[in-house]
């Protein structure tokens, strides 16, 4: 049956519309079975839910109706629109499917193959909940008796299903350090950047204000982080005249919407910004009475990297006004540049290090690593100093605020790469030069220095302490966790210095080794442990499981829902609740599975315990002695939060405030770091100088493997240099003459819960992936659209069809990360496409353990 675009359409408004899709699929089979159940009980009526999608990283507000007890529709919530999305994507719309899937886990199953493999067969056999559970827990008993440490939990998908606090609260109370997210796959990189130079995470484009938006990457209308805001935003921003720049090796969807592309040689982003710094500061347009009041940037440095500080602690500057040095404090006017004697050395500014380090990066040196002509980052660094309209002030609500209508952005584009920290601190500086860190038009901030740790030198623990490695001396500050890691580690946790082998994981809804570079690899380590698998479908994880436990759907379940916030809006609170009921009669969700599992384990009640630490709850609280439904959890967790009636929950699920002008402007830097005597931003990281004295003491003195210092000293470096485009993987590939890079689609994810939807993939094209080539290239190689082709890399190879465009660089190919499910517990129709990921090198950001998604270089030829 030949599908229309109308039907589908009509079928994406509507789940009983995907009868326009054929009849093949079983969800209008089941849901006719449910209407007539629910009928013949007499309570066929229309309802609305409210609740919160969790597919992907956006948490947005839904608006459910069920009729007959079925689900017919799935809208954005209108109300949710001012606090966050005002659409939904094709994943949220089409969610229904997610729940109905006949191909869902329904039953707990034991392996009986205890050999795993790709093609090995797992002869799986039904076994009861009571047997699941108990094998589990015996076996979680004997570990934490030996060592706690040795069962590792891993989640994707999970967490944001559960939310982090019950999560963390039960390995805590288990005993286990090994607590490990996705981030590293996602945004850690960019997370880092931040956390390592303002003291806590997440940047947005204050979009009501922008008059220019510096776009490296990002691609917030195919789908990633804050993507429902974003692209609403930026719409509205470009009716009243907002320029929109998108630098990205690849014609994305954002670089077609844009007013300029440019196309840049992959990786080497940071070297465009550094031309562009050098020549802001060369023509003297640059904020110096930003970088003087709020960042480090006048700080001295010593000769050996770190900054110069008083016997108490209190970094120096030099005072112009008595032409000493002496700290920051009041009726002391710092000089930003200049270098003076002390103490028998010579003590530069941060700032004039970071001048001399770009004596060589001119426009001319950048075309030659970018790609990008000289004349076009002149032009684009002039339009740049123009439109920040430095030392201009606006007044809003009757506050006088700074105007800095310029901002810089990214996700991906220069994060999930070998030096992804130091590509995004590129950009953070240069909006710094420009003053534009919480300006208004600029780069919004979420709450400055609430984790002042991670702007003092790392403990770079040796030997580490957990399996993934985080904050130990391999990625110092993995505050965000190293999820690609685990299963490394396992095989050879001696490698690492560790001192204890992984022997069981708990995995939460995570496709954590098909998701991550070099994938085969990633599955051989988890051959090695006993593995438990909480998850809706087969999963290529799954597949590698011993016991696969089935849970609900997000709209089949109660959760505390994570949330997004917004330059001038924030969301304390969102739940989830189920719109229908365990359509498929398994009995358990992932909630009931953890109060069973510490009940039979015996540490339910420090489970109890944990959670009103890790929710910080005061007066509703967890008691010992018993357990818990999921709905219970929720209304205490509301109860305690909001002080509200549970039913405000049941009608509204969330609870938003919009920010005045005072508490969006003036109470993130401007009082956290303007002025003297308080903390400063991180212009120059120098507690990154005295993490790598750190890890060279491990070296030395305790004999640290796989640390080669030359390197770390590279991803160390206090300042963004140029050497930082040029990772490991472009250095030594000289014989594979094209970049490959990866990017997102918006209807998929790599979970497995979006190949079996038969609307998502009803489009035509959207059940595969291609290999993106430039036509001119393709030309030269006698490649057409359609044609098979090979991708060599160092790590393998695959094989898929072209897909001949204009719209990517002729030295690069582009492959969707979404594709390529193998695992044989997943219909045929799910299998398709190119597992990239097989062939990517992982050579991991040193600082934030992110993993290098976009430094891989290949061959390409027919196949």
């Amino acid at each position: 049956m030949e599908l229309k675009r109308r039907s589908f359409l009509k079928g994406m408004g509507a789940l009983g519309g995907a009868a326009t899709l054929g009849g093949g699929y079983a969800t209008i089979a089941l849901a006719t079975r449910d209407a007539s159940a629910v009928e013949k009980s007499g309570s066929a009526g229309v309802k609305h839910f409210k609740t919160s999608c969790c597919q992907c990283v956006n948490f947005c507000g839904l608006d459910v109706t069920v009729k007959g007890g079925v689900i017919r529709n799935i809208s954005p919530d209108v109300a949710r629109a001012p606090y966050y999305n005002r659409g939904i994507c094709p994943k949220g719309v089409s969610a229904a499917f997610h729940t109905y899937n006949p191909y869902r886990l329904k039953k707990p199953l034991k392996r009986t193959n205890p050999v795993k493999g790709r093609d090995q067969d797992p002869k799986w056999v039904e076994v009861s909940w009571d047997e699941a559970l108990d094998t589990i827990a015996a076996r979680m008993k004997k570990i934490r008796a030996e060592n706690p440490s040795k069962l590792v939990w891993q989640d994707g998908q999970g967490r944001y299903l559960s939310n982090t606090p019950l999560l963390a609260a039960f390995c805590a109370a288990y005993g286990t350090p090994n607590f490990v997210h996705r981030t590293t796959l996602c945004i850690a990189s960019r997370n880092i950047a931040d956390l390592v130079t303002w003291g806590s995470f997440t940047t947005l484009p204050d979009l009501e204000y922008t008059n220019l938006l510096l776009n490296f990457g990002a691609t917030y209308y195919e789908g990633e982080q804050w993507a429902r805001w974003l692209d609403y935003q930026t719409a509205l921003a470009r009716e009243r005249g907002m320029k929109v720049v998108v630098i990205d090796p690849r014609l994305s969807n954002n670089a077609a919407k844009a007013d300029e592309w440019i196309p840049i040689r992959p990786g080497t982003d940071s070297v465009m910004i550094l031309a562009m710094a050098k020549l802001l500061i060369d023509s003297g347009n640059i904020d110096e009475e930003s970088l003087v009041a709020f960042t480090n940037a006048p700080e001295l440095v010593r000769p050996d990297g770190n900054i110069a500080k008083t016997a108490d602690g209190k970094p120096l500057v030099f005072d112009t006004v008595s032409n000493t040095t002496r700290p920051f404090a009041e009726g002391v006017k710092p000089a930003l540049k200049g270098s003076w004697p002390h103490e028998g050395a010579t003590l530069k500014t941060a700032f004039q290090i970071f001048m001399d380090s770009l004596a060589g990066v001119t426009p001319e040196y950048a075309e030659e690593v970018t790609g990008i002509p000289a004349a076009t980052l002149r032009r684009l660094t002039d339009e740049v100093a123009k439109q920040a309209r430095i030392g201009s002030t606006i007044v809003i609500d009757g506050q006088k605020l700074r105007y800095r209508p310029v901002a810089v952005h990214t996700f991906r584009g220069v994060t999930a790469r070998e030096f992804g920290v130091q590509g995004w601190r590129t950009g953070m500086l240069l909006e710094m030069l420009l003053g534009g860190m919480d300006a208004v038009g600029g780069m919004a901030l979420f709450n400055p220095n609430g984790a002042a740790k991670t702007l003092e030198p790392s403990k770079a623990e040796y030997p580490p302490k957990r399996a993934d490695l985080a904050m130990s001396a391999y990625f110092p500050y993995a505050t965000q966790d190293v999820g690609q890691q685990v299963n490394l580690t396992a095989l050879d946790p001696k490698a690492y210095g560790l001192p204890y082998e992984p022997e069981m994981q708990l995995i939460y809804g995570s496709n954590r080794p098909f998701s991550a570079s070099d994938s085969d690899k990633q599955f051989l380590g988890m051959a090695k442990t006993f593995n438990v698998v909480i998850d809706v479908l087969m999963t290529e994880v799954a597949w590698y499981a011993d016991i696969v436990l089935p849970d609900d759907t997000f709209l089949e379940a109660w959760h505390v829902s994570m949330t997004r916030w917004i330059p001038d809006a924030r969301q304390p609170i969102a739940i989830r609740q189920p719109v229908v009921s365990d359509v498929y009669n398994i009995g358990y969700d992932a909630h009931r599975i953890l109060w069973e599992l510490a009940k039979r384990t015996g540490f339910r009640d420090g489970f109890a315990d944990e959670l009103n630490k890790k929710w910080g709850l005061k007066e509703v609280t967890f008691k010992p002695g018993r357990d818990y439904s999921s709905r219970e959890a929720v209304e205490i967790v509301w109860s305690d939060k909001t002080k509200k009636d549970f039913s405000t929950a049941l009608e509204n699920a969330f609870v938003g405030r919009k920010l005045d002008t005072k508490a969006r402007y003036l109470s993130g830097v401007e009082s956290v770091f303007k002025g003297p005597g308080k903390p400063k931003m991180k212009f120059y990281a120098d507690q990154l100088v005295g993490t790598f004295e750190t890890i060279s003491g491990h070296v030395k003195n305790l004999g640290a493997k796989n640390i080669d210092l030359a390197e770390f000293k590279t991803g160390l470096s206090p300042l963004p240099i140029k050497e930082h485009a040029f990772p490991k993987a472009h250095r030594e590939a000289k014989d594979y003459p094209f970049y490959l890079i990866t990017h997102k689609v918006m209807h998929r994810t790599q979970t497995g819960i979006t190949c079996t939807n038969p609307i998502l993939n009803a489009m035509g094209g959207t059940d595969d992936n291609s290999v993106r080539i430039n036509k001119a290239t393709a030309d030269k190689m006698r490649i057409k659209t359609g044609d098979m082709v090979v991708i060599e890399t160092r790590v393998g190879k695959v094989k898929g069809k072209a897909s001949v465009v204009q719209g990517i660089r002729p030295d690069t190919v582009s492959v969707s990360y979404h594709f390529g499910q193998w695992s044989p517990g997943l219909p045929a129709q799910a299998r398709k496409g190119i597992d990239i990921n097989r062939v990517l090198e992982l050579n991991a950001d040193i600082i934030s353990g992110m993993n290098s998604f976009n430094d891989t270089k290949c061959k390409i030829y027919r196949a």
